[in-house]
């Protein structure tokens, strides 16, 4: 009896007792939005993958996807139980492959449009080269008449002075847009060269000029027409759809006014005379229409063909109802064709200048599955 309690407080303490509890690590403290690493699960060799396995994770948020392969591998050899290890391997391999650097470079590209219609046009190369090719054959031109004014007897003469003036033009050019040019200045200059050009010829005729008097008035025509546009680029720095409409509102009343007039008689100067300034009011009355309207030169070329198109509808729809004795007849009805071709053309681009809203979409190969086959993956940018 006195041994008793002896042998059963021996029995207790030979029980087993709890598993001792593991102590407990304090938290992570993480700086606001970092990503941390899923914990590894306790065994004997977590301790000798921790730092490469946090290291691989970090690299594979970085995108340093073959440093994050190595880290990664190397943690399955010493862990190949561990849970996170080999599907975070598997993510860098097909981050790896090519068509998956193909779908992310798709998505991470930045969606190149054109400018808004109204945005202020930047500077392009594409602009000083237009100017310069326009420039260019302005010069020779200009060296051209130049020595049929001065009567060069001598071919090689022409060539010299040509090749002076293309040289200058060019030069010029070059030189005074080295802080850059935009479209829209670049139209307007090459546009005031070109109608240059045409009012010095038609001013042969309205004026009854001829020999050194026509050279001249081309001449200066072309010149003063292209210091006009310098003028225009400089100051108002239009867009390259305001000078687009520009130029047709004065074109296509010169055309309009032009069928109209052929069905009356009269001399060919008093005709060119109000072709002049039938086109350079139309010119003028377009570019202070153009300042208010957001316009692109595409829907100007919109416009442009149905204009061509309204005309040649009106004139064959008359031709193949009358015949063609009516010349009168038939000259009206196409200019009333070409006023309608433009005003349906004008009415359906109405929208063509909107933006453009459709998100872009990619269809590429790429790895799929937990165990790596290929299919195709739709990605897009909203």
């Amino acid at each position: 009896m006195v041994l008793a309690p002896f042998v059963l407080a021996v029995l207790v303490a030979a029980q087993p007792g709890p598993p001792p509890r593991e102590a407990a690590a304090p938290p992570a403290v993480t700086a606001p939005g970092a990503v941390s690493a899923p914990p590894l699960v306790a065994s004997e060799e977590a301790c000798a993958a921790e730092s490469d396995y946090a290291a691989g994770f970090d690299a594979l948020v970085r995108g340093q996807d073959a440093q994050a392969l190595e880290l990664l591998e190397r943690v399955m050899l010493v862990c190949p139980g561990h849970p996170y290890a080999p599907e975070l391997a598997r993510l860098a391999r097909t981050r790896l492959d090519p068509a998956a650097r193909l779908a992310q470079d798709t998505l991470a590209r930045p969606v190149v449009a054109e400018p808004e219609v109204g945005a202020k046009e930047g500077p392009s190369k594409s602009a000083r080269a237009s100017l310069t090719v326009v420039q260019t054959l302005h010069g020779i031109t200009q060296g051209i008449l130049l020595c049929a004014i001065s009567h060069c007897e001598d071919g090689r003469a022409y060539v010299a002075v040509s090749l002076l003036g293309g040289g200058a033009g060019a030069a010029i050019s070059l030189l005074a847009t080295r802080s850059g040019l935009t479209q829209g200045q670049a139209a307007a200059i090459n546009s005031g060269t070109v109608w240059g050009f045409g009012y010095g010829l038609a001013s042969m005729s309205s004026f009854d000029l001829d020999g050194d008097n026509a050279t001249g008035a081309v001449m200066v025509g072309a010149l003063g027409f292209t210091g006009l546009g310098l003028l225009v680029a400089e100051f108002a720095r239009p867009t390259a759809g305001q000078v687009s409409l520009t130029n047709s509102g004065g074109l296509w009343a010169g055309v309009v006014a032009g069928l109209l007039m052929a069905t009356q008689s009269g001399e060919t100067r008093d005709f060119i005379g109000i072709e002049q300034g039938v086109v350079g009011a139309g010119l003028l009355t377009f570019a202070l229409v153009s300042r208010h309207l957001d316009i692109s030169r595409g829907r100007v070329l919109l416009i442009d063909a149905g204009g061509i198109l309204g005309g040649l509808l009106g004139l064959s729809a008359l031709f193949l109802a009358l015949d063609d004795d009516h010349g009168d007849a038939l000259l009206v009805g196409t200019a009333v064709g070409v006023l309608a071709g433009l005003g349906t053309a004008t009415f359906l681009t109405r929208d063509f200048d909107a933006p453009d809203n459709t998100p872009a979409v990619s269809v590429v190969p790429a790895a799929m599955g937990r165990h790596g086959g290929m299919g195709l993956a739709v990605l897009g940018q909203f």
